[in-house]
């Protein structure tokens, strides 16, 4: 089984493209294509020289064709004469032949354990391939192999930036959120006017402003929670039960469930876990 790797980087087909024209510099040959691993066998799409758009997008099995043998074998394996080649399939002759190919050679791209693509290169005539047309092809397999294996570090590297970014997110995310909870508990407990006053403009800037709705997505008017909804919400983000929420803000747990009820409603939600994502995108929680 061929290993699936992905290739959507946009800078992963200028590479193919220097490779095959470089290939093609390097021995005369009139043609070079190529294409990556995919779903456990070949897909050609990159090419330098041909003439029809027949082999644009072909799929070649493991084992079939020259490039298919050369995937499986992972080996450089070359026909002098692709009409009269008796040791390949010929399942892709009309494609081949349309475009005028004869002699022709596949080099494997192999990174790591993984064989990614396959380079090829061809003649239009049959005056032999030579090791020359060989060793050029394989070569340029190679340096095309060395560029996948740096972007694969390149990917690795920003995946991990990436999520070490996040973790870091959810954690100072996780302590906002105790510390909006704990405003709003010491809200409720003083009778203190002016601090209560503070604590409120506290807990407004702690909401921040909205988040942008997500692409593609109308913003809509910003729901309007009272000061209590939004506290049986903040307490219910927290991953707190209904009774845990009850005895922190001196009600019963069935006065909670009316208050999520009119929550969701007011959200348009259907569940606690989506009015809290609602609730978040509009800045009324944190």
């Amino acid at each position: 089984m061929v290993p699936l790797h992905s290739q959507a980087s946009p800078d992963v087909p200028r590479m193919w493209g220097q490779e095959l024209r470089s290939l093609r510099e390097a021995t005369g040959a009139p043609i070079a294509f190529g294409g990556p691993v995919t779903d456990g066998g070949l897909r050609l799409q990159h090419f330098d020289g041909t003439r029809t758009g027949l082999l644009s997008g072909l799929a070649i099995s493991l084992g079939a064709g020259v490039g298919g043998r050369a995937l499986g074998e992972r080996q450089v394996v070359g026909v002098d004469d692709y009409r009269t080649a008796h040791d390949i399939s010929h399942d892709y002759d009309v494609p081949v032949l349309t475009e005028g190919i004869r002699a022709t050679v596949a080099a494997p791209v192999v990174v790591g354990a993984a064989v990614r693509g396959v380079i090829y290169a061809a003649l239009r005539e049959s005056p032999g391939l030579g090791d020359r047309l060989k060793t050029a092809t394989s070569a340029a397999a190679r340096a095309l192999a060395r560029k996948l294996a740096v972007e694969d570090e390149i990917d690795r590297r920003v995946a991990a930036r990436l999520a070490t970014v996040e973790r870091t997110r959810a954690r100072a995310l996780e302590r906002l959120r105790k510390v909006h909870s704990g405003l709003h508990a010491l809200h409720r407990s003083t009778s203190d006017e002016a601090l209560r006053e503070r604590i409120a403009a506290l807990l407004d800037e702690a909401s921040g402003p909205p988040s942008p709705a997500p692409s593609g997505q109308a913003s809509g008017e910003v729901p309007v929670l009272s000061a209590r909804e939004l506290a049986v919400l903040s307490l219910v983000a927290t991953g707190r039960t209904y009774a845990s929420v009850a005895a922190d803000l001196g009600i019963s747990p069935m006065t909670v469930k009316s208050y999520m009820r009119d929550i969701l409603l007011r959200l348009d939600a259907h569940t606690r876990h989506e009015a809290v994502v609602v609730a978040r995108r509009h800045g009324l929680i944190p």
